[in-house]
């Protein structure tokens, strides 16, 4: 009996033989670590995205009429807000880029932006009461209009968002912004000088 015990041993491979090849199991668990690492990486990266889409929205600035005019240049096609009050619509809607619109004129200072508005039109929208509009400007040498006691200086505010001082949305900050365009009769428009 003794002799087979040593040909056990023998037959064991304790000596050159040893095999350290890693085994499967090794590389399954680096895999089952690195799924985890992927979509810890992209709800981070979902995060990052909304995070951006929400602050560059918060970060539109305000422009007056008066001022957006002088900056025309600077702001190109930049979307922001503009602020002035109506001084004169037209009553009537029409087709624009495939959706109904309206286009008046807003002053503030005595310096008139023409507007075409797509979109909502706010209910208490009406002559002298300050508005706040988001958009960017856009070359109206292909649009063949004119507005009514507008500037008609080659350019206008596209706007999609049009905000009341008496909506609900307006904010606060933004009355005080825009209680110099509005209330009585804004002062005539002045040529364009700063364009």
């Amino acid at each position: 009996m003794v002799d087979d015990h040593e040909s056990d041993l023998e037959d064991s491979n304790f000596g050159d033989d040893l095999d350290l090849t890693p085994r499967l199991r090794d590389s399954e668990k680096r895999g089952s670590r690195l799924l985890p690492s992927l979509v810890i990486a992209a709800v981070l990266g979902v995060i990052a995205f909304v995070l951006f889409q929400g602050l560059s929205g918060a970060t539109l600035f305000v422009r007056t009429a008066d001022a957006a005019v002088v900056e025309r240049n600077d702001l190109a096609e930049r979307r922001f807000r503009l602020t002035g009050s109506p001084i004169a619509v037209s009553e009537d809607e029409f087709e624009f880029e495939n959706n109904t619109a309206v286009r008046f004129s807003i002053a503030c200072d005595g310096t008139a932006v023409d507007v075409i508005h797509v979109g909502n039109v706010a209910e208490s929208f009406q002559l002298g009461v300050p508005v706040v509009l988001e958009g960017r400007w856009t070359d109206s040498a292909s649009l063949g209009v004119s507005w009514e006691s507008g500037a008609n200086d080659g350019y206008y505010f596209e706007s999609d968002r049009m905000l009341v001082e008496h909506d609900n949305e307006y904010r606060e900050d933004r009355v005080e912004e825009a209680a110099s365009c509005g209330g009585e009769e804004p002062d005539a428009p002045k040529s364009d000088e700063g364009a």
